[in-house]
């Protein structure tokens, strides 16, 4: 979650399959096809220098900061159910919003053990992320960046989501792309 200055300020709605993909592809753990017609996302990428780069948000997600934070604060005191409610309420708020999308991905991974829903979670901040690259995009994200790191966390738990779905094929493809961006 970015605040105003920019930094991280500290995931059960499914993302919405009902809508056909650019290019009709079956959604998958990656991204989405590139390429004429494709449209970007709403996640930008901002040089922080030579091939290191940010993410860069949408205003909604600083307008949703607190419904996230109490989602945060209620997990942390035990009730992931009133937990996956609130941040589910601030999804409404802001559906791009990467850090409320990787929370509920881990509370459907960690607390309801769900891997389908969390990989749905997790596979929606991937999408998003990667709509935002250009076309041979080299750069690196590295997690040390607040911004970055709601992305490079849901590439973490897409991965051990598919592992404990048996996709072994996919989880290699989404390590190479970790190991290459971070």
């Amino acid at each position: 979650m970015t605040t105003s200055n920019g930094r991280h300020a500290g995931s059960s709605d499914r993302p919405d399959k009902s809508k056909p993909r650019p290019g009709g592809k079956p959604r998958r753990g990656g991204g989405p096809p590139r390429g004429p017609g494709a449209r970007p996302g709403p996640i930008g990428l901002r040089r922080v220098e030579g091939e290191v780069y940010e993410l860069v948000h949408p205003p909604c997600v600083e307008e949703t900061e607190l419904d996230y934070q109490e989602g945060i604060e209620l997990w942390r005191a035990g009730e992931p159910e009133l937990a996956r409610d609130a941040l589910r309420y601030a999804l409404e708020g802001c559906r791009e919003n990467l850090w409320i999308h990787t929370a509920l991905g881990d509370l459907a991974l960690r607390e309801f053990r769900d891997p389908k829903l969390a990989r749905g979670h997790y596979g929606y901040v991937v999408e998003l992320v990667q709509r935002g690259f250009p076309p041979g995009f080299t750069g690196r994200l590295p997690r040390d960046r607040d911004a970055n790191r709601p992305f490079l966390d849901a590439l973490d738990g897409l991965i051990a989501s598919l592992e404990a779905l048996g996709r072994g094929r996919d989880v290699e493809e989404l390590r190479g792309l970790l190991g290459r961006l971070s």
